[in-house]
């Protein structure tokens, strides 16, 4: 589909180390009308599902302020430039993380976060034969507990709504496809 705005003014609304505020003031190419449309500029995420050689997905616990509760979810972050490459910010936010590391890491796939307000993407990855070689090196703002849980019990953890933080839940099932665990998913009826 062809776009039929015309960008006519870009300013920069607000800045932080995390992210801007753009506004594009616009013009429609076909209809007498004008608009500002705001959109989010964020550097791109990554997630990684680290797996153990004996099945266990290394998770993290840590209170998120968005929702003013704790999630259940798997190790990320942000790239910290944006010309940093997304494989290089999985090794950092898994080893700061978790102190655990992979010799096998395997790029799943990247999704747009939310397309009508954010230009950013989440790279999705699965680490193999992830085991621990040091400790947590947290950032001063970051409390995180780390937990095992089996790779078949995933799925129940989604579908109870103890992990529910929807790009872990991507990433999670990115990676049960790759490693090919989808007959753990629940049938839909019909």
């Amino acid at each position: 589909m062809e776009n039929k705005w015309k960008v006519l003014d870009t300013r920069s609304e607000f800045e932080s180390p995390f992210m801007s505020l753009i506004a594009d003031h616009c013009t429609h190419r076909e209809r007498n009308l004008e608009h500002t449309f705001y959109r989010l500029k964020f550097k791109d995420w990554v997630n990684v599902v680290p797996v153990t050689s004996d099945g266990q997905v290394v998770m993290i616990r840590q209170y998120r302020w968005g929702i003013g509760s704790e999630t259940l979810e798997i190790p990320g972050g942000t790239l910290d430039s944006f010309e940093e490459e997304p494989l290089a910010a999985v090794r950092r936010e898994l080893a700061e993380e978790t102190g655990y590391d992979s010799e096998k890491i395997i790029y799943l796939g990247k999704v747009e976060v939310n397309p009508a307000i954010q230009d950013n993407y989440c790279h999705f990855f699965l680490a193999l034969g992830a085991a621990r070689r040091g400790e947590q090196e947290l950032d001063s703002t970051e409390d995180i507990s780390l937990e095992l849980v089996s790779l078949k019990e995933i799925i129940p953890l989604i579908n109870s709504g103890k992990i529910r933080h929807s790009l872990a839940i991507q990433s999670l099932l990115y990676a049960l496809l790759g490693l090919g665990e989808s007959e753990n998913w629940p049938k839909l009826e019909r």
